[in-house]
């Protein structure tokens, strides 16, 4: 709750407490408003407070503390230390966790412990324990439990709605995906197989797998713009002419015209727009050169060209897995991403890679 006494403060009261003890100019009404003071700030915060000395018995406790924990009043009033965490212990669900952080308090007095504690009756405590210091001295500590139950309820929501949500989108993908291959049938298959090529690369790469799923979705729909070329154009068997392939080489920006508005956790749009840039600045639309590129566009691009090299076109046959790893190794360092070539032709010779016709799966 906002304003209430963290449990820093409250040691830090306790210290002055014990300083203005033993200062002789400080008068006992001092003393004793002192400690009123101290009293009425560990009754006034919402967590449980336990205060012990040196050697782990009781000093002081709120109200709080054994409110939540159930302490009857006359367990708190004989402030046995044993007696009180006998009673914790049979309500904790991990008593022997719960135990583990204690003993290292004893190995490490000027440890400072921060956990989380599972009660059996599905509560969820923060405990934090603090070393009280005097004089340079560890004269003992301060012990909080704050009650989180219901913050971890709503974690644990969300994170399921997360969950949805991102399954949600990869079927909007896997929608937008299949219209595109429905569009140009001699090019079916085209954008799931650098799509799964590209995530196997990433994979190996080590890259997060946050940034592996985007570039699995990203490589899913990278040529989503083509929706827009004639399909004079994208089938026509012969040579393009100048003025049809600067119509196929506006596709990445209708891709990221089309996507950009859409509020993906990845980044899909611009990976889409960056698909064919190049290190060197060769690429189009923007001509981009080396870290403008992310990440994600560099992978596809690897993966794009050897599936467009070594898979069938209407214009020609296939011409092989050999002609597309000379070209992207003739590239390597200036046209595509160093490291994504080799991971390619890692996978492609090494570890035999297959390209897949696998059914869409995208959960």
């Amino acid at each position: 709750m906002y304003g209430e006494p963290t449990i820093e403060k409250l040691v830090a009261r306790v210290e002055r407490l014990e300083q203005e003890t033993t200062d002789h100019k400080v008068t006992k009404e001092q003393v004793a408003r002192t400690s009123s003071i101290l009293k009425a700030t560990l009754e006034a915060t919402a967590d449980g407070i336990v205060i012990v000395n040196l050697y782990g018995r009781i000093i002081s406790f709120n109200r709080r503390f054994q409110a939540l924990c159930g302490i009857s009043e006359s367990v708190m009033a004989s402030k046995d230390d044993n007696l009180i965490l006998s009673h914790i212990m049979d309500q904790v669900k991990n008593p022997e966790i719960f135990l583990e952080k204690v003993g290292e308090i004893y190995d490490s007095p000027d440890a400072e412990v921060r956990d989380e504690v599972e009660f059996k009756d599905g509560r969820i405590f923060k405990r934090v324990s603090l070393p009280q210091i005097l004089n340079n001295k560890i004269v003992g500590r301060v012990w909080s439990f704050q009650d989180i139950t219901e913050a971890k309820h709503v974690e644990v929501k969300l994170k399921e709605t997360l969950v949805t949500l991102r399954k949600a989108l990869g079927g909007t993908i896997q929608a937008i995906a299949l219209t595109v291959e429905k569009r140009d049938p001699y090019t079916a298959g085209h954008q799931q197989r650098v799509s799964d090529l590209a995530r196997a690369i990433a994979d190996e790469m080590g890259l997060p797998k946050a940034t592996i799923d985007g570039i699995r979705l990203a490589g899913s729909i990278h040529d989503l713009g083509k929706t827009s070329v004639p399909t004079d154009i994208m089938s026509k068997p012969g040579k393009l002419t100048d003025h049809e392939f600067g119509i196929i080489k506006t596709h990445p920006t209708v891709g990221y015209e089309i996507l950009r508005n859409i509020q993906f956790p990845w980044p899909i749009a611009k990976a889409v727009l960056q698909h064919h840039e190049r290190i060197d600045g060769s690429g189009y639309p923007d001509g981009l050169k080396g870290d403008e590129i992310i990440i994600e566009a560099k992978v596809i691009a690897v993966a794009d060209v050897v599936e467009a090299i070594s898979s069938h076109r209407p214009y020609r046959p296939s011409l092989g897995l050999q002609i597309a790893i000379d070209e992207i190794v003739k590239g390597r360092g200036n046209i595509y991403d160093a490291k994504a070539v080799d991971t390619c032709i890692d996978l492609l010779t090494k570890k035999r890679y297959k390209f897949r016709f696998s059914a869409w799966n995208l959960s």
